[in-house]
Order: structure tokens, then sequence, then C-alpha cells
């Protein structure tokens, strides 16, 4: 009988898509976050509650608790954890996962992990802690207020860092692995903004990722955000939004003309990341005086609030239950459309129904696609979207894209990069429109919507 109850509780997290369990690590219980989906894991808050406003102590409610004591004070995270007999691989340390944790000297991060959140290690006794070469991102404040933190040794120069990476750790001393003999150029603890990751070669080649034009002019006034979430923590990861993403930082430069340190390129980007993104490019509109032109780009899983249609981003550590872990359309085209800048540009390849890339809904939706309320442009910004009310952006699985961002670059590599708005808009809504029908059977209708401002002359816009 107990059986049986386990194989049901069991079905029903599998059914779910997410779920929690408890891990038991040298004496203290965590919660580990897992994905049946991914098979992966994540080790979650440990009940030390974080403010992630500012900072004073006082917003925290510290609860330490010592684990059992060890000879060498050394806590080892495992790479696998077996739940109901399914082997899970641990991939992520989650949000304030070790924050207060106190008698431990170090801490063994397994070379699986992918991303630590933010102050993931808070407020902890920590003396030394190797980050291995399988962390793509630290979080904000990972190792904040570590007191007796005097070694933190990271893979190499290009890992992305969240700000204030060891603030009032004082004693810290940071090293690359792959360039120990270099210092830093600046202190991190001193940082305001993250380093911006530059993205590594495509997985595989289509037509739209090889022999890309390279154009001689220089588009020095125009800047571009690509947030590319592909691998989310308690959703289903969006097909090849990675590989969207690097191939449209590459148009960008080749084709675009726009130089590498006017994009900001961000792979599998939190709530906190998109929010920094939006920020950076309001100080650099500020700071031209209204001659930058800015180009934001978005592949990765929309959402709807079913109660008010608000369509939503949804950031990797969001839920596709809870709107308010998104960033709503209408606060991201009030703060890009209060700009003072020339125009801004828009690429959204997700759609807002709470379907997946593909077949399928959002693990924690009710699994009816939602017809999404459309937001409106502001300011002097047109907006191509890869799909509208109900419908899926689908993926065009042969290519290793979306199918809207596919034909979005086909478009600029056989023009490169001059073809007016219009035109962009025209072919990209037949040849998507045309392909979803035929091969999926099923409607996906891009859409060019411009702003009032530019209701009459948008079509004549072009990207450089």
């Amino acid at each position: 009988m107990k059986k049986i109850l386990f194989t049901f509780v069991l079905m029903c997290m599998v059914f779910a898509g997410y779920a929690q369990h408890k891990l038991n690590l040298a004496g203290t219980v965590f919660n580990v976050s897992f994905d049946n989906n991914s098979m992966t894991a994540e080790i979650v808050d440990r009940e030390y509650k974080v403010d992630d406003r500012e900072y004073p102590m006082h917003n925290y409610r510290r609860k330490i608790r010592d684990f059992k004591k060890m000879p060498n004070r050394t806590l080892e995270i495992p790479e696998k954890i077996v739940i109901g007999g399914y082997e899970y691989t641990v991939t992520s340390i989650g949000h304030a996962a070790f924050a207060g944790y106190w008698n431990v000297d170090e801490i063994i991060i397994p070379n699986t992990v992918e991303s630590i959140g933010d102050y993931a290690f808070l407020h902890s006794s920590l003396k030394r802690i190797v980050i291995p070469s399988s962390v793509l991102s630290i979080g904000n404040r990972a190792f904040g207020h570590c007191p007796k933190l005097k070694s933190l040794t990271l893979p190499n120069a290009t890992i992305q860092l969240g700000d204030n990476l060891y603030t009032e750790s004082k004693m810290c001393e940071l090293t690359y692995t792959e360039i120990s003999t270099k210092k830093p150029e600046s202190n991190l603890a001193q940082r305001r903004t993250p380093k911006v990751k530059k993205p590594v070669e495509p997985i595989g080649p289509a037509d739209v990722d090889i022999d890309i034009p390279t154009v001689s002019t220089s588009n020095n006034e125009t800047f571009a955000i690509i947030i590319a979430n592909e691998n989310y923590q308690s959703e289903v990861a969006v097909k090849f939004a990675h590989n969207d993403g690097r191939i449209f930082y590459n148009y960008c430069q080749s084709v675009l003309g726009i130089p590498e340190e006017n994009i900001h390129y961000r792979e599998d980007a939190t709530l906190n990341n998109i929010l920094s993104e939006v920020n950076w490019v309001s100080n650099v509109a500020s700071i031209y005086g209204g001659d930058a032109r800015i180009i934001v780009y978005y592949a990765g899983h929309g959402m709807p609030d079913e109660s008010t249609q608000t369509a939503y981003l949804l950031p990797v550590d969001g839920s596709g239950s809870d709107f308010s872990t998104g960033y709503s359309l209408d606060k991201l085209y009030k703060a890009l459309g209060e700009l003072p800048c020339k125009n801004v540009t828009v690429f959204l390849d997700a759609c807002f129904s709470g379907s997946q890339r593909g077949d399928g809904m959002l693990a924690n939706t009710r699994g009816v696609a939602i017809k999404a309320r459309e937001s409106d442009p502001q300011g002097k910004m047109v907006v191509f979207s890869a799909a509208q009310g109900d419908e899926t952006a689908w993926p065009y699985t042969e290519k290793g894209h979306g199918l809207f961002t596919y034909y979005l670059l086909k478009k600029l590599k056989e023009t490169k990069g001059n073809v007016t708005y219009g035109e962009l808009g025209d072919y990209i809504q037949k040849e998507v429109s045309r392909r979803a029908i035929v091969v999926n059977s099923k409607p996906q209708t891009p859409t060019a919507s411009p702003s009032s401002n530019l209701s009459d002359t948008w079509r004549k816009l072009k990207l450089r």
C-alpha cells in the first residue's frame, strides 16, 4: 500500500514537471527543485530570507544552522541526486541556497553546475572556493559578507558575473585558473554592472549560420540587447533559443555593423538580468542625447496573466503559473518608449498564449492557450512579434532556429541588412505563416506593430 501511495505521489510530481525534494547534506536539510522534463535539479533557499532591494543587514532574517562537525569542514555537493528511483543532475545552485551556512571552510561544487544564483553563499564562513569551468554565470553578491573568505577561483575571465560579487569579503583574493598571472582589470566588488558575456560559437550550421555578409560601415550609435532564454529552472527548455541569440549577435556585428562593445548578450537571463539590461540601455540613451538607436531581441518563453490577458516575458527563474515572476510587455514598452533616442526596434521570438515553442503548454499553465492582450508600442518603437493571439511560436527544427528568427536572419542575409522595415515585416509574415501551416498544420502569424508616432513612417525605416 505504501509503495502504491509513493508511486501515486511521484506520478503527480512528474505530471507537474517540477517539484521539490528534501536533501540531507552533512546533517542539514536543503530543498531541491527538480524538473522531470530536463531531469535536472537545483539546490534552493535554505530558509535564509534575503531582501532583494538595498542591502542593510536588518532586512535579513538570519537562520544559521551548524552542520555536523567534520574533520576537514568541507561540504561536497553531489553531481547526481536519486529521487523516486530516477536520477537527476544537479545543474544549479539557487537563490541564497547556502546563505548563512556556518562552520564550513570549503564547499566543493561539481562540474555539472552551470549557474549560481544571487546571494548563494551570502554571510557564510567559507574560507576558499573554486568555481568549476562548467559554471557560466554567478549572481549578485553571491559571496557577499563572507568575512573569512580568502580565496575565490574563477574558471576564466569571461564568466558572467553579477554585481558586487564578494562585497565586504575584504580578505578575498580573486584568481582565474586560465589566466592566473593576470589580475582582473578592476575590483569586482566595486563594479556596478556585470561583465557582458560574449556568445560561444553555434553548435551546427544552417544556411543562415554560415557565410554571413560583412558590411564596411559602422553603426557606432546603435546599441543592442540580446536575450536568449533556453534553459528554464521550472519550465521546459525553449528549443534553439541559444542558437537564435548567438547567430543574431553575429548578424548585429557583421551585417548591421554594430560594434561589439555596443551589444549586450545574455543567455538564460533572470528577471534581475533583464532589468539590468533595460537599465543599461536607458543610461546609454540618456548619454547619447537622442542620437542612439536601440535594438532589443528576445528568444524564450512568454506567458499570459489569465485574469487580465496581460503578456509577460518569462525569465529563466520565473514560473508559468505566477505572472509576478515575469516582466510585462506593458512595463517593457513603457521603459523603452520613454528613451530619448531616434527609434527602438524590438524582435520577440516568443508567444504569449502559455504555449511552449512547439507542441505542449508551459508546465504550470492550465493547458489551454490564452489569447493575450496586445501591448501597445510607445514612443518611437516598432515591434516585430513571432506570433499573435493564442498562436504558438514554432521551431524550425531542420535549421536549428525558431521559425521567426530563421526568416528574420534569412532576409538580413539576402539583403546584407539593406532592407526596410516594411519589406522585412512582409517577408517574415509571408514565409513564417506559409511554413507553419504546411509543416505544423497550425497558424503562426508574425506581426509588425509601430507606435502611433511612427505609424506613417515606420515602413521606410532601416536597421542600418
